[in-house]
């Protein structure tokens, strides 16, 4: 349970500055503290927490303010996240501010070259992606699009009580109405942290030093904070905790058997909520809030916490705990490794260098990558052995060695997660709670579903976690943001091809196979610790720009894709912060993955790249071989270089312009165009093509007298002799030359696979 000075503190702390929407929705010329403070004091008469909102600037504090009023707390931890004391002569409603200023793109300040987008004012809508693409078109707020956000923000207030089990229904509400608000409008500064990011970082530093101060037996916040805050600002207040969970795919794909597509999404979003709640049952037991986790998904995060020696004891055992529920139900197969890393508020300042900055995040890797390296003890050994002796039968679709369900050829996880898949995209709500007919998760604890109607009737009882929207209400978690786009739950059907049958007389036309698609961002880690390195001598690389950096790149892969895949025949199965895997129609995976890469493009301002790897197998693949060829064909992708996509085999590798522009929209066109208008040549006529460009020897030059002599030849009995004639000149032309002659040959297997009817 979280104390109640630190539920008061997050309060105060996430909400000081809501005071600016008002301000700006209300255009009153007064102090966006007072705004603020007024405001809240309509829903909650505890004035420690309206406290911090209308005394978190100092040259406005009150004399009579207590030394112990945690007001002053976030007046320096509103300084740390701001990056710099700001407000020294320029103050709101007085020359410098424009309270116009739409929020600017994060990726402005990315990589070498300084960009100048915006976000359209707005507030968060899940199912609304055109709205949060930034443009260089410049839409500035209105007073009345502010006040827009702050009749959805007050609607939401007025069913919120100020308590713990509240505080994730109330992150829910600024995230969805702040989002694209900008915190800063001053005119001589980069306007690119949102509202909502700022004064969520400022909740963490706020809800950390109040730890910190706790343990060093500081009470009188005014003089620590506030008098001597520089003093402070050098002082390891600060731990940062990282967290890496392993084996998360290899549970994923795991299952072998024939018919087992429908368990994958399930297994997935197994592994999403149970590092979710590996995350939150973290965040309760350090007596801390969803504030404090600065970056999370399924595989890795960061949480910022208060350097105590409380804290490090609560992580230790947190991660024994979680490991040994790991261990009994999973063996070795899943880990989850901690490593943390102290800091001063000096070094995440604006005015030190990204190296400071860097080298907190590297010094908690070095100790993840040892801890998982180093993960178990003697006594672990032993217990790994103890549950390893098992008889009985092999479940048919996981191959463990464990009881199996009357009836049924099936462990009991697999048999729970069958029937959870069929509930995945159609709920909307999850509970975690002690019902065992879930699946499990640590401490007693099991996942299951439940229906909106429950959850307004009182019926659900435990957290409730809602998907791809933003709730608020009592005991509401924050939301998840989960890819499970799917135009069927029947895998097989994607190799069927049955829709095609309409337009060909009753036959299937195309290859039948099914795609498989892997993504996975290029050099993400790195840019994240360089990417705002080059601009202004490093300045720019601050806490709050790598949170907000890594929240829009998860809200793209994680929330937007399914937008992106919405009307093609795919299933995603898994979509992380960084990295896809879906599966589809083998021509409708392709079209996905350029609409992916041409909006990835756009939303990063072409200053991130991804690679891709598409394999093409029969529907009668086993999962986990599916998985590891299109992983393979990613790995080699990536291995050529950035923003590259291998297709169907590891020879096949290019780059994305040269697939789409070359391939998809140039050379596959010439080649559809030529067989369009010429009837007497068809299939046969292709595969002969592909057999010439396959034999093409750069040293035994036969095989060019050969391709000219077969066209010159067919040209001569062509019916429309122009059409063949430009036909042959662009194969010839292709043909010497070695790395169009590639290119074509993909074009040409791909228009092969279109015209098969199998």
């Amino acid at each position: 349970m979280l104390e109640k000075r630190m539920n008061d503190m997050f309060y105060g702390a996430f909400l000081h500055d809501i005071g600016k929407a008002l301000q700006r929705a209300e255009g009153r010329m007064v102090k966006h503290q007072k705004i603020g403070a007024d405001f809240l004091e309509k829903y909650t008469d505890n004035r420690e927490i309206t406290h911090s909102l209308r005394y978190h600037h100092k040259n406005y504090m009150s004399s009579s303010l207590p030394a112990n009023s945690l007001s002053h707390i976030t007046y320096i931890a509103d300084n740390v996240a701001s990056g710099t004391d700001r407000r020294k002569e320029m103050e709101d409603g007085k020359w410098g501010f424009y309270a116009k200023i739409p929020l600017q793109d994060i990726f402005n300040r990315y990589g070498k070259n300084a960009s100048k987008r915006y976000i359209a004012p707005g507030e968060l809508q899940p199912d609304n992606v055109d709205k949060v693409f930034p443009s260089e078109f410049r839409h500035d707020y209105t007073s009345g699009e502010y006040g827009r956000g702050v009749s959805y923000f007050s609607t939401g207030l007025r069913a919120v009580e100020f308590t713990e089990e509240y505080i994730p229904s109330v992150i829910n509400l600024v995230e969805a109405t702040m989002s694209f608000m900008p915190s800063s409008t001053c005119m001589e500064e980069v306007s690119d942290i949102s509202l909502y990011d700022h004064m969520k970082l400022t909740a963490a530093y706020a809800c950390a030093i109040l730890q910190y101060a706790d343990e060093k037996g500081i009470d009188d916040y005014k003089t620590e904070f506030v008098d001597r805050g520089r003093s402070f600002y050098k002082k390891q207040a600060f731990m940062m905790v990282g967290f890496d969970f392993t084996g998360v795919q290899d549970f994923i794909y795991r299952i072998t058997s024939r018919g087992a597509h429908k368990q994958l999404r399930s297994r997935a979003f197994y592994m999403e909520m149970m590092s979710r709640w590996f995350v939150d049952s973290l965040v309760r037991n350090l007596g801390l809030t969803e504030a404090s986790v600065i970056y999370a998904d399924t595989e890795h995060g960061y949480i910022i916490t208060g350097n105590t020696s409380k804290n490090r004891d609560v992580v230790r055992r947190t991660q024994r705990e979680f490991n040994e529920f790991l261990m009994e139900n999973f063996g070795n197969m899943l880990y989850v490794s901690t490593g943390s890393a102290l800091f001063s508020a000096s070094q995440v300042m604006e005015e030190n260098s990204s190296d400071e900055y860097t080298r907190i995040f590297r010094e908690i890797d070095e100790l993840l990558e040892r801890n998982s390296r180093e993960r178990y003890q003697a006594d672990d050994i032993l217990k790994l052995n103890r549950l390893g002796k098992k008889t009985g039968r092999e479940c048919a679709v996981c191959h463990s060695v464990r009881e199996l369900i009357d009836g049924e050829n099936k462990c009991s996880l697999c048999f729970k997660l069958e029937n959870f898949s069929r509930d995945i995209q159609k709920q909307q709500f999850f509970v975690v709670n002690d019902d065992e007919s879930g699946l499990p998760l640590c401490n007693g604890r099991y996942l299951n579903t439940a229906s909106e109607d429950q959850i307004r009737s009182g019926e659900v009882q435990g957290s409730i976690y809602a998907k791809n929207r933003l709730d608020t209400g009592h005991m509401q978690e924050t939301h998840i943001w989960v890819g499970d786009y799917s135009w069927t739950n029947d895998y097989n059907s994607y190799a069927e091809r049955n829709w095609t049958k309409e337009n060909n007389g009753g036959t299937a036309v195309g290859i039948k196979r099914l795609g498989a698609l892997m993504i996975d961002v290029d050099d993400l880690y790195a840019g994240f610790l360089a990417g705002f390195k080059d601009q202004g001598e490093g300045r720019y690389t601050t806490m709050s720009r790598y949170a907000t950096l890594s929240r829009r790149i998860q809200t793209f892969f994680k929330l937007y894709l399914n937008s992106f895949a919405e009307d093609k025949r795919i299933s995603i199965i898994y979509s992380e912060g960084d990295d896809v895997f879906a599966i589809g129609a083998w021509d409708d995976i392709l079209e996905f993955v350029q609409d992916i890469h041409e909006c990835f493009r756009k939303w990063t301002d072409g200053k991130m790249t991804f690679s891709a790897g598409v394999a093409l197998v029969s529907a009668k693949t086993p999962v986990n071989i599916i998985a590891r060829r299109t992983r393979n064909l990613l790995k080699r992708a990536k291995l050529c270089g950035r923003d590259r996509i291998a297709l169907f085999s590891e020879d096949n590798v290019f780059a994305f312009d040269e697939y789409v522009n070359d391939i998809t929209f140039g050379k596959l066109n010439v080649i559809r165009n030529f067989f369009e208008n010429e009837d007497e040549y068809g299939k046969a006529f292709a595969y002969k093509l592909l057999d010439l460009i396959r034999s093409r020897d750069e040293v035994d030059r036969i095989s060019f007298a050969r391709i000219v002599y077969y066209l010159t030849r067919l040209e001569n009995a062509a019916d429309d002799k122009e059409n063949f004639r430009d036909f042959r000149k662009s194969m010839i032309d292709w043909f010497n030359d070695g790395r169009e002659i590639r290119k074509a040959e993909m074009a040409l297997m791909l228009y092969i696979y279109e015209i098969r009817e199998d």
